[in-house]
């Protein structure tokens, strides 16, 4: 009983901040269509956009994996020289080395990272598709559940506009102020499901949403084995896994390309100025039959000097032969999403034979509220009040079961790999 009491004290507080929050927007709803409303979702919702840019990036990256990786590099070096003390002579100038090397990709490495890019770039755009069709389906459903209580909460105002056609009475009174409660109860929920579109559309969208025309749609028969079928080969699932296996695939390519080998050319020229070298030596001769004399240490001239040096590099690929990890690794990522695969579309046969049991069930609900209404509107009850609200009970059933016949109709489309828009 306590529980029951806190339970109820809180649901009252809720209520009393929900209403006091309605009331603070106003309720000032701007008419919008169900197709107008798609392509606000589809040009302003943030995660669509998301998966735009990705789709960018990864064409940015496709020039970059394009590119040859010659990896260029320049170096300097000054020297070497001779200054030692105490000969001072005994010197050259300093010299002036410049070099460059660079890569030589291994055959095929280039290639196939392109490759691999671009089906990366597929893949991105199979993933803004996927998201785009996840977002849609929410948004569609927020706006049906938006345009039932707007159009129960005619409804009610129609039937209020009946009622006081007629002179006062306990039931005529009873019935209008039944009916103004749930009027404002359908207003409430109503603003909530506004909002609810709200969430879709980014921030284009600033007031309520208010959702135009109806939700009559004609019945629909289906073939379940087409459905499955169709389903296996076109949802975006399938796409996207699809997609999945052939980057995997292009990622085993390169992973065997990387093991060929880069070569490292080189090449350099030292220059050194012109010099003059003497070892600065000076020393006495002597001769038995001659006498002696002095000798100085011998010098030469050096003209500028330009010397060119060149190479490459082989690294021995010892490593890249002796373990095959990167292989094994590379290959069960393209076996897991096969698995996957393979799964899915056990997994889709059974959804979508479920949504069409779904599907099935909400085509008699409407059928029986259809038949409903029209029974009760062409034979109405002799007491007009009780005839005004049993046609209004009548059509509030009606206008729920239209709106579950479209959300399974969508929920069905969906799972079987339709993704068209209705025309509500």
């Amino acid at each position: 009983m306590y529980k029951s009491k806190i339970c109820l004290f809180l649901i009252a507080i809720l209520q009393a901040l929900f209403c006091t929050s309605i009331e603070a927007l106003e309720l000032k709803y701007s008419p919008i269509t169900f197709q107008d409303y798609l392509e606000v979702v589809r040009k302003n919702n943030a995660n669509i956009e998301i998966a735009a840019l990705n789709i960018q990036n990864a064409q940015a990256n496709k020039e970059a994996d394009a590119l040859y990786r010659l990896a260029p590099n320049l170096t300097y070096s000054r020297g070497s020289y001779m200054n030692q003390l105490p000969y001072a002579t005994y010197n050259t100038p300093q010299s002036n080395t410049y070099g460059v090397s660079f890569t030589v990709e291994g055959w095929g490495k280039r290639s196939a990272r392109e490759t691999l890019a671009q089906s990366k770039i597929e893949r991105s755009a199979i993933e803004l598709e996927k998201t785009r069709t996840t977002v849609e389906l929410y948004a569609i459903n927020a706006y049906i559940e938006a345009l039932r209580y707007s159009l129960t909460y005619k409804s009610c105002s129609d039937a209020l506009s009946k009622l006081s056609a007629y002179q006062g009475n306990a039931k005529k009174i009873n019935a209008q102020n039944f009916l103004n409660k749930y009027k404002v109860s359908i207003e409430q929920s109503m603003a909530f499901s506004s909002l609810s579109m709200r969430n879709y559309s980014g921030d284009s969208l600033q007031g309520l949403p208010l959702p135009t025309g109806s939700l009559n749609y004609p019945i629909q028969k289906f073939n379940l084995e087409e459905l499955i079928s169709q389903g296996q080969s076109q949802r975006v699932e399938i796409l996207s896994l699809q997609s999945e296996i052939e980057v995997a695939d292009k990622n085993i390519h390169l992973t065997n390309q990387n093991r060929n080998i880069n070569i490292y050319p080189y090449v350099s020229q030292t220059r050194m100025p012109a010099y003059t070298y003497s070892n600065g030596i000076a020393y006495q001769v002597t001769t038995t039959n001659y006498g002696s004399a002095s000798v100085s240490g011998g010098s030469a001239n050096y003209t500028a000097q330009n010397s060119i040096n060149a190479g490459v590099t082989i690294p021995l690929p010892i490593s890249n032969y002796l373990q095959s990890a990167d292989i094994v690794n590379a290959a069960n990522q393209k076996l897991e999403k096969e698995l996957q695969l393979r799964d899915l579309k056990v997994q889709i046969e059974i959804q979508v034979a479920q949504a069409l049991i779904q599907y099935n069930q909400a085509k008699n609900q409407l059928i029986e509220a259809q038949n409903s209404y029209e029974e009760v509107a062409k034979s109405p009850t002799k007491d007009a009040v009780n005839a005004i609200m049993d046609l209004r009970d009548k059509e509030g059933i009606l206008l729920e079961a239209k709106a579950n016949h479209l959300k399974q109709l969508v929920h069905l489309m969906r799972q079987s790999g339709n993704y068209s828009a209705l025309v509500l």
